[in-house]
């Protein structure tokens, strides 16, 4: 199990955010790292030495830590320390089986009531591409797409679901995202389901999303170890 140093970190390496409080600035900056790699599974954690790198006290760190383990991403061992998540296929089909059910429920009810607006604004991001070529940005643009397709549905309830489903599929939807055939193939996908949601289609958009979402669990299965 690797462990992080004082050393580890540096004003260079933390990317300029504008989180509202302390503890947000601290939970993006450790979930970026997380997401982007820099910071492995079963990584140890210590308070002292990411707060020291943020330039803050250990109460808005342990705070961002407090939330990244409701996301999943860290896990605190009773009376040991606290260690970035090990990726696990076993996790992943478990969110999957859920999102394998709600993300085509969530395309068929924003093909049925999305408004005008929002259909431009769908097909819109589905043409777009990510500003930049890295994984993170192909995983939030990713995000913004599916994000528009939730929120056209008009379900808060499945919108707030969805969303924390997300956060769990995050730092798979980065392994699979650095494969560029991969995210070819996703971007095609994503503008097939737009289509279907603009046309007014549910069944087909449905259909499309339900298969996107297999792509990308068989593609996690491939690469993930165990």
């Amino acid at each position: 199990m690797s462990e992080i140093s004082r050393s580890r970190f540096s004003a260079a390496s933390a990317t300029p955010i504008r989180p509202e409080t302390k503890s947000d600035l601290a939970y993006q900056q450790i979930r970026q790292k997380i997401l982007e790699g820099e910071l492995a599974p079963e990584t140890s954690l210590d308070q002292e030495a990411l707060a020291e790198w943020l330039g803050l006290s250990t109460t808005p760190v342990r705070e961002a830590l407090r939330r990244l383990q409701s996301e999943r991403l860290v896990v605190s061992r009773a009376h040991r320390d606290t260690v970035v998540a090990p990726l696990s296929v076993d996790s992943v089909e478990q969110v999957y089986a859920v999102r394998l059910a709600l993300d085509p429920l969530a395309a068929s009810m924003a093909a049925a009531h999305a408004d005008d607006g929002e259909r431009a604004g769908i097909l819109a991001l589905s043409q777009d591409r990510p500003a930049g070529t890295d994984a993170l940005s192909h995983v939030s643009f990713n995000r913004r797409l599916h994000r528009a397709i939730y929120a056209a549905s008009g379900n808060t309830v499945l919108i707030e679901i969805l969303d924390s489903l997300w956060d769990l599929s995050d730092r798979y939807r980065m392994v699979i995202s650095k494969d560029v055939a991969a995210v070819e193939m996703a971007q095609d996908e994503h503008h097939a389901i737009a289509a279907a949601v603009v046309d007014g289609d549910p069944e087909r958009a449905a259909d499309l999303m339900r298969d996107h979402l297999a792509a990308s669990l068989d593609l996690i299965r491939s690469t993930v170890p165990g």
